[in-house]
């Protein structure tokens, strides 16, 4: 019998515990491959890697892939410690350290060729799907299907180099005398987890220190920079497992002093728990990290799609904006305004004409008060010393100071409008003045035409038009579109919003593929232990309701308490998120309480059939 014989005939002895080894590495494989598959695709061959979709596109595939990497690192770990027994076997019958180390690292080598194999198989029959699916979300017609070369040579590649590490360092962890101790005595005694209290009141009263600095934008924030949120990051991470862990353990002593303790299954529920203690709270930290990470990428990047349409509006306020500067060619301005006139006569809109003057060294602009009604509808009037600061910047408040000011310093600041007047950034400032003080203002002149179309974000494919055949030239026309901003930003937010759905689905399925891990790899003890129960007298019933209320503390617990952290995160922020934002939180959250009852079921079921199978 060759070695690699004994490899094929260990693996096919204990297949259910590869096969779900096998599974949860080609899941990995599969997203990765498929994200791929977006990143390579010839319609994305254009973008330019330093602008801020190429750099999302780039940091989540990185994201992808070192998660795949610590996932699959976790799968092998847990694959590890069930095998930890037969592994004993083979040192008892004579097998070297050397020995038993090839023998799990090709045993990982082919499990890893096989999934990746399997994942690129499907990735291609999958595909095709997935890039309709994907050019519904990303509004883009030309995203067809195509060979991915790239993708293919990309996954296997990196996922090889992936197998090969971490089967090579994973093999020293494997204990001789670990693993001929569990062989003997089939029993192991978790340590139990110690009281740390004060530890835990300091660890939140440093979260909550950060947190506070963090909301009131403290110096200390960006003097620190990235370590500060690095610091950041490890204190909520300690705070949420000694919540977790101490809250368990403070949880169960309650619970064994109240009457409820005595009552039906209860007593051997508390047992259950106070024996796994430490790998249980191990276990809801890891899935509440998990299911958090999940919520944060579904709440934000569904949430950005409502504010799109007010962000594109409030940097350029108008349809089209069309601005000639003094230098401009009055018979080009003339045929160009003719030209977009015709091409809107199809469609419902409102033209306005105004004009500004700009002290063009500091970018500032003078508007007459009857052009600043005009655009707004209003009946605003103005004394003759007094003048209206508007904002010429999105987020940024208009200048109210013009003691220096050629024409203004003498006058009297009435009101401040914060809302952008025109194209953000073309101005700093708007100075809204009475009409004869306008008039005697000698700065260049800047005539504007605006363009307001019903329905606005219905008309993409005619701004696209009207921006290309309009194109700025500088000193001789300045033209911009909402509608173009809008699409453009849809556009990147739906990649945006297709990234943290492939990142939540990665989460999610990880949750419910570490749960898997852990309930396989404490079966056979449970096994023996429920069979000794049944000895003394407890029914399938009884037994179905410790195992079914285990479970829910497995999968709820996590859950209750990631989403507690979204609202006391949305709490918080209240002042800085939307309605829609609250809305999409909620239903989000409820989507994925009604998965995960049904991943319940199904595990419970599952579980326990096999808990009670010879």
């Amino acid at each position: 019998m060759s070695f690699n014989h004994i490899v094929i005939q260990n693996i096919l002895r204990d297949k259910w515990t590869y096969v779900s080894y096998f599974l949860s590495s080609m899941f990995s494989i599969i997203i990765f491959f498929l994200f791929t598959v977006i990143v390579f695709h010839p319609s994305l061959a254009g973008l330019d890697p330093d602008s801020t979709l190429g750099l999302a596109l780039m940091l989540a595939s990185l994201l992808v892939y070192l998660f795949s990497f610590i996932y699959i690192a976790y799968s092998i770990m847990a694959f590890l410690k069930k095998k930890t027994k037969t592994l004993g076997i083979f040192m008892i019958t004579g097998a070297s350290m050397k020995q038993i180390r090839m023998l799990v690292f090709r045993e990982n080598i082919l499990i890893g060729v096989l999934a990746i194999i399997t994942a690129i198989v499907l990735g291609l029959v999958i595909s095709p799907l997935f890039l309709m699916g994907a050019r519904v979300v990303l509004n883009a017609e030309a995203f067809g299907m195509y060979f991915p070369i790239k993708a293919i040579m990309l996954t296997v590649g990196l996922f090889l180099v992936l197998f090969v590490v971490i089967s090579k360092v994973m093999t020293r962890f494997i204990n001789k005398e670990a693993s001929i101790q569990l062989l003997k005595s089939d029993v192991v005694i978790e340590k139990s987890i110690k009281s740390h209290y004060l530890l835990l009141f300091i660890s939140i009263m440093i979260s909550t220190t950060l947190v506070y600095l963090l909301k009131i934008d403290h110096d200390i924030v960006g003097s620190l920079s990235l370590l500060f949120y690095a610091a950041f990051f490890v204190s909520v991470l300690c705070t949420i497992y000694l919540i977790i862990s101490q809250g368990m353990r403070f949880m169960l002593k309650a619970f064994e002093r109240s009457s409820a303790y005595m009552k039906q299954t209860n007593m051997l529920l508390a047992s259950n728990l106070n024996a796994k203690m430490k790998s249980h709270a191990n276990m809801l930290f890891l899935i509440t990290i998990l299911l958090s990470g999940v919520f944060l990428c579904t709440s934000i990047l569904f949430s950005s799609y409502y504010n799109v349409e007010k962000d594109s509006e409030a940097n350029y306020p108008y349809s089209f904006q069309y601005i000639a500067p003094p230098k401009a060619d009055p018979s080009m301005v003339k045929a160009d305004i003719e030209n977009i006139e015709k091409q809107l006569s199809t469609v419902d809109s409102q033209n306005y004409f105004i004009e500004f003057k700009s002290n063009e060294d500091q970018r500032l602009g003078y508007m007459s008060v009857s052009d600043y009604n005009l655009l707004h509808n209003e009946k605003i009037n103005l004394g003759a010393n007094e003048f209206i600061a508007v904002a010429g910047n999105r987020k940024t408040l208009p200048i109210t100071n013009v003691s220096d000011d050629k024409y203004l310093k003498q006058f009297k600041l009435v009101s401040v409008n914060e809302k952008n007047l025109l194209t953000t950034g073309f101005q700093q400032t708007y100075f809204i003045v009475p009409d004869e003080v306008y008039n005697s203002i000698k700065y260049p002149v800047y005539k504007t035409y605006l363009f307001e179309l019903d329905n606005w974000t219905a008309h993409t494919e005619l701004a696209k038009k009207i921006i290309k055949d309009f194109p700025h030239i500088y000193e001789e026309r300045y033209v911009t579109s909402k509608i173009e901003l809008y699409d453009a930003e849809m556009f990147t937010k739906s990649v945006m919003f297709f990234i943290g759905s492939m990142l939540s689905l990665i989460f999610l399925s990880a949750a419910m593929s570490i749960l898997y891990f852990y309930l396989q790899t404490t079966l056979l003890q449970e096994k023996e232990k429920y069979v000794g129960i049944r000895k003394l007298g407890l029914s399938k019933k009884e037994l179905f309701t410790v195992v079914s209320k285990e479970l829910a503390i497995l999968i709820f617990v996590p859950f209750a308490i990631a989403t507690t952290m979204l609202f006391a995160t949305l709490f918080a922020m209240r002042t800085m998120v939307s309605t829609s934002f609250l809305q999409v939180s909620m239903m989000s959250s409820l989507c994925f309480f009604v998965l995960f009852f049904v991943s319940y079921i199904f595990i419970r079921k599952s579980y326990f059939k096999r808990l009670l199978s010879n």
